[in-house]
């Protein structure tokens, strides 16, 4: 694979530790910070689909019986736990060093 100009042995900038790969890629998260953005995103992302279930049972109950609504936000809230989970498994991943 041919690295972008500034990567690689003739690069000119050269860090000590860490691979030009990882360099290309970014930083791991490795503070509580953007766990904690994560965590607050999750959190806003719920409400926001309880509070829109919560209105289409209220404002046209015809349209959203609340035994629908009440499937939608556990559905929703299940796809919602997964990807949140998915996103806490890959920011705490450790790097593998040969």
């Amino acid at each position: 694979m041919t690295l972008p100009k500034g990567y690689g042995p003739g690069g000119g900038r050269r860090e000590g530790g860490g691979s030009d790969y990882e360099r290309m890629i970014g930083h791991r998260v490795e503070s509580g910070y953007w766990r904690r953005i994560y965590i607050l995103g999750f959190a806003l992302c719920w409400a926001a689909t309880a509070g829109g279930v919560y209105v289409g049972v209220t404002v046209y109950p015809w349209a959203y019986p609340e035994p629908s609504g009440i499937y939608a936000l556990s559905v929703l809230t299940v796809i919602e736990a997964l990807g949140f989970f998915f996103i806490m498994k890959i920011t705490g991943e450790k790097p593998m060093r040969p």
